[in-house]
């Protein structure tokens, strides 16, 4: 069979955007052809051969470079009619019109946009048309975690058969062994898009009762990407004086993020919105212990491995932040179950699950 991979997250420039689908894109396109020899894949993208995320070259992996006004839109309907393939996999939360009957897979990776419009003001609209489509047209539906299918399905009304739970993994470099980043002050850490959703403002002011609180001088080091900047991150930190001991680091490579995972104190990661939570399992590979939010994917991804808050309960963040900081025994506890915890992801079983659902949907001889 012939494979079509809907790739162009892979032609991202800006490291900012190499999050969330990119990583997706990258270990899928990486792994599903390592591991089936029968199927040829055709990856679409507007980089010559995904030269801007480097790939082991494959001889059953085949990039098509198509122009990146209309990528989807125009270009890939009109390559799929020109070079049929048998399945299509739209990883980008998306699927192109096709004028023949492609079994087509669809990714989702949540549904936050219906539960915190608030927060998608300028892609509202165009997540919820394409989301729509998808679900419309789609023979099955791949998603990341019970939290998003559950959604999916009360909002969709999408039947459950039509549902398959893919867990996202965890790269090697995330591990507990190796180099810590130090400073003079004991930090905890935040790790993701710096974007409203992600609860960043709240963590900030349970952070500086924190210090109010507590006998040692912390900091607060805001790692990732800041191009859907939360204006009241910054507003938060002016307000309350936090200039001191609040860092914006911005955007690390993973080898410098897996130092920031084994000197922290914890994670934060208390979002209103959450499809998964990479971060939170790459700390959790690297011995970082992490404090969660009781909402959306990360009470399953988190289990009995970390602490979890009300993400609207800073008083409950304030007192986890206490113990943690303070109960050594405890947090060698969570180092260790956490470590535990992060073996379940893995991009090899994630590939494995998309390769079983591309068989249950291929059309058969």
């Amino acid at each position: 069979m012939k494979i079509g991979i809907d790739g162009g997250a892979l032609s991202i420039t800006d490291d900012r955007l190499k999050v969330g689908v990119y990583r997706v894109a990258y270990n899928l396109i990486k792994d599903i052809p390592r591991s089936d020899n029968k199927n040829s894949y055709r990856v679409y993208s507007f980089s010559r051969g995904g030269e801007r995320a480097p790939l082991p070259r494959r001889k059953n992996v085949e990039f098509v470079q198509l122009l990146r006004p209309g990528f989807q839109k125009i270009w890939q309907p009109v390559e799929l009619m020109k070079d049929p393939v048998d399945v299509y996999l739209g990883i980008s939360q998306s699927l192109p019109f096709t004028l023949y009957d492609i079994k087509k897979i669809g990714f989702i990776y949540d549904v936050g946009f219906l539960d915190h419009p608030e927060f998608y003001r300028d892609s509202f609209y165009a997540l919820s048309l394409q989301t729509a489509s998808l679900i419309k047209h789609a023979h099955h539906i791949i998603t990341i975690s019970q939290a998003s299918a559950d959604s999916i399905m009360s909002r969709y009304h999408v039947p459950k058969e039509k549902l398959t739970v893919a867990y996202l993994g965890v790269e090697k470099q995330f591990h507990p062994s190796g180099k810590k980043h130090h400073r003079k002050n004991p930090y905890f850490l935040f790790v993701g898009s710096l974007k409203p959703g992600k609860n960043v403002p709240m963590m900030l002011r349970a952070f500086s009762k924190f210090l109010a609180s507590s006998s040692i001088e912390y900091d607060f080091l805001l790692v990732g990407s800041d191009y859907w900047l939360d204006p009241g991150i910054s507003a938060t930190i002016n307000s309350l004086g936090l200039h001191r001991n609040v860092h914006i680091v911005g955007f690390a490579d993973d080898v410098t993020l897996s130092e920031y995972y084994r000197g922290a104190t914890a994670l934060m990661s208390v979002s209103l919105i959450e499809g998964f939570g990479l971060p939170v399992v790459e700390a959790m590979a690297s011995g970082c212990p992490v404090i969660g939010s009781t909402i959306g994917s990360l009470p399953e991804v988190v289990g009995s491995a970390g602490m979890l808050v009300d993400p609207d309960n800073e008083d409950e963040l304030v007192g986890a932040l206490l113990f943690v900081s303070t109960d050594k025994i405890k947090r060698e506890q969570m180092k260790e179950k956490g470590r535990a915890r992060a073996k379940l992801f893995s991009w090899d079983l994630f590939a494995k699950k998309v390769s079983a659902v591309i068989t249950s949907v291929s059309p058969r001889p």
